[in-house]
């Protein structure tokens, strides 16, 4: 009897300590980013990531006689995350200010609840991984696109959810497209694959996947959003910064030894489990294997603020805490490894507070210009488009094609005696269309040039803005 209660005991005690660490993780990602955002930030008032000003804008046209339209009653296909719309939907509803901010809560919310939901072990890890921690204030869909995955990663751990698992996938598919891959290892862990239990998994993201599809094709002609035609694909080898030499860079700048501990989790997962728990262990470490390989296939260029791989790195932490939590020397592991993103961590805390003052410099600064020196019926030709939008509401030519299918990388593109037609201002990067602003010769005149001491979100360090003559 005093066995019982004394393993009773200790049982409550770790509990306990459980609920402790699950409270006390959102809390540190909350003060940690609001140190950052305000300690490191020389701006009144601080901007998040450039394309949330793009969903925001998507979000207020809901509420419009023109749903899901950039330009008014122009239909568009240029936003991410269907389910990130109804969030900048509800932030929208604020004020020109104030609703970059309370999308940037949404997605601190997000982040928050991954990190409940990971656990006290995975969570802590999650919490130490510099992508994550950057884009948790993004104001972008990335923190949630993690929730998703560790809800699924632990939906085939522990063998739950699946009545809710069709649900599920559909919210990540809607989510972020490319996570439509996270069907295979649901599938694979299935108990009775049979084609029913199949298409019972796939009606719901099938069903979504086909209105989406509709849509963009009504929209622009394309099958997929036009974000993933917007935005060519460069060389692997093109650039030490862009290419892979970049990727693998910033993926040790993570953490050194984050790639081997998910690399002795995959073996260990996949070579060393029982018979009976084989076919859920190969569909755990299926998860960021494809995540990886998806992010590599699809990403607009190799290293873009990990935005792209961060649901990846989310499933390899997740893998590297499942084997940590086994082993016998667990707490000197934990540690080296947590030792080990701490530089990493910073370096994107640092990074976080440059991109908005990137942002801010580059995309806010001239959008007010414009919203104090032109009016709301003329159109200005622009690369990074949501800030302008959004602030000015001008009529938007866009430079890389994402609301503008004119303008969509290809044979057909339109050039500058189209953008002469079209557009009163044009506000563009010197060095990336340097061609352009070369053709376009005395037909602009040069306003306003806006510099950043930083480029880590818009590829360049100064904008410049001319009139079209």
């Amino acid at each position: 009897m005093g066995n019982d209660k004394t393993h009773m005991k200790k049982s409550n005690n770790t509990l306990r300590k459980k609920s402790i660490y699950r409270v006390l993780l959102p809390t540190i990602l909350i003060v940690c980013t609001l140190l950052v955002l305000t300690l490191w930030e020389c701006r009144p008032l601080i901007p998040p990531m450039d394309d949330t000003y793009i969903h925001l804008v998507f979000g207020r046209s809901l509420f419009s006689g023109n749903p899901l339209c950039f330009n008014q009653a122009e239909i568009s296909s240029g936003f991410t995350s269907p389910a990130w719309l109804l969030p900048s939907a509800l932030a929208s509803i604020g004020s020109s200010e104030a609703a970059p901010v309370i999308l940037m809560i949404f997605s601190l919310i997000a982040a928050a609840l991954a990190l409940l939901a990971a656990g006290p072990l995975a969570g802590f890890l999650l919490l130490l991984t510099g992508p994550f921690f950057f884009h948790a204030s993004s104001g972008m869909e990335t923190a949630l696109t993690s929730l998703f995955v560790i809800v699924i990663w632990k939906s085939v751990r522990d063998d739950t959810l699946h009545g809710f698992r069709p649900f599920i996938l559909a919210g990540a598919f809607l989510c972020r497209p490319e996570l439509a891959i996270l069907a295979v290892p649901l599938i694979f862990a299935m108990p009775r694959r049979s084609v029913r239990n199949i298409l019972i998994l796939l009606a719901p993201s099938f069903t979504v996947g086909i209105l989406w599809v509709i849509w963009n094709l009504n929209a622009a002609g394309l099958l997929l959003p036009s974000t993933f035609y917007a935005k060519q694909p460069v060389s692997w080898f093109s650039s030490a910064a862009t290419g892979l030499p970049g990727l693998l860079k910033n993926i040790l700048l993570v953490s050194p030894l984050l790639i081997f501990v998910a690399v002795a989790s995959l073996i260990e997962l996949f070579k060393k489990a029982p018979v009976e728990l084989r076919r859920r262990n190969i569909a755990l470490g299926a998860i960021p294997v494809l995540l990886f390989a998806t992010s590599l296939l699809l990403s607009p260029n190799s290293f873009f603020q990990m935005r792209y791989y961060v649901p990846a790195l989310t499933a390899t932490v997740l893998v590297a805490g499942h084997w940590l939590s086994g082993l016998k020397r667990k707490k000197l592991n934990i540690i080296l490894l947590a030792v080990s993103m701490l530089p990493g961590l910073v370096i994107f805390g640092g990074r976080r507070a440059e991109a908005s003052c990137d942002v801010g410099a580059i995309d806010v600064d001239p959008a007010e210009y414009l919203a104090a020196c032109a009016t709301d019926t003329e159109t200005v030709a622009s690369a990074d488009i949501g800030a302008v939008k959004w602030i000015t509401n001008m009529n938007i030519l866009d430079l890389d094609g994402l609301v503008t299918s004119e303008r969509l990388p290809g044979n057909d593109i339109e050039g500058w005696c189209w953008i002469e037609q079209n557009a009163d201002y044009l506000l563009a990067f010197p060095r990336q269309y340097s061609g352009l602003v070369s053709e376009a010769g005395e037909s602009i005149e040069f306003l306003v040039g806006f510099g950043s001491r930083s480029h880590v979100i818009c590829g360049e360090d100064s904008v410049t803005l001319w009139r079209i003559l």
